[in-house]
């Protein structure tokens, strides 16, 4: 059994049954997909519709989700459709009536925003870390959490924090804007970047496998 991750597939279901078959993906294994399958690709509820039905698979929530959710409650409409690449996704919602949309709002409030596995902290956009942080237990790290933290900031890519006992995997920012501006996943102390810009020209879709630290590329 191999435990996975991905992030930011963004409408790309082509790539990522790719993925999964380059990994080998098997029902005795597990997958994190670490937000935003929504928005900007055109198959963003294809690759809803496989997820919900494997077990095996799991959705944390992402800021492009929030989104719909946001646009769902009637707000940020305009936001989410015309700004972040929402159109496909409102496009193929609408295709499917207000029933699934509300099957889906349920769907996605009740996704995690933080996930520990084993050593591993998950998260879309980043995982806040106080300055007292050596302090701290991670029982009382995650009181520190916030929905607009953990799907939005990216203010801790330029200081990253270490901690000592977990490593901090998010997505959320694309890796050629990061490091040498390669579409590769990124290390930055403690910190590991996994959105590698699958839905962007040039960029990549990314697998990380937790035993060994494997990474995949389509």
């Amino acid at each position: 059994m191999s435990t996975y991750v991905m992030s930011d597939l963004h409408g790309e279901y082509d790539k990522f049954i790719k993925m999964l078959t380059k990994i080998n993906f098997s029902d005795n294994d597990k997958l994190i997909i670490i937000g935003d399958i929504f928005d900007r690709g055109e198959k963003p509820l294809q690759i809803l519709d496989y997820i919900i039905n494997k077990d095996n698979i799991e959705l944390l929530l992402g800021n492009h989700e929030s989104m719909f959710m946001e646009a769902y409650n009637g707000y940020g409409f305009k936001n989410w459709v015309y700004h972040n690449g929402g159109y496909t996704t409102f496009k193929a919602l609408m295709k499917r009536g207000n029933k699934y949309m509300e099957m889906l709002y349920k769907y996605l409030e009740k996704l995690d925003i933080v996930k520990i596995v084993n050593n591993y902290i998950l998260a879309h956009a980043g995982f806040y870390i106080p300055n007292n942080y050596k302090d701290l237990t991670i029982d009382e790290l995650l009181k520190y959490q916030s929905i607009d933290y953990n799907l939005w900031d990216r203010s801790w890519i330029d200081n990253p924090k270490k901690l000592d006992n977990y490593t901090i995997i998010t997505g959320h920012t694309p890796t050629f804007f990061i490091g040498d501006g390669t579409p590769k996943i990124n290390y930055l102390n403690g910190n590991i970047c996994i959105d590698c810009g699958a839905t962007f020209d040039g960029g990549k879709l990314a697998c990380l496998r937790l035993e060994d630290l494997q990474e995949f590329y389509i």
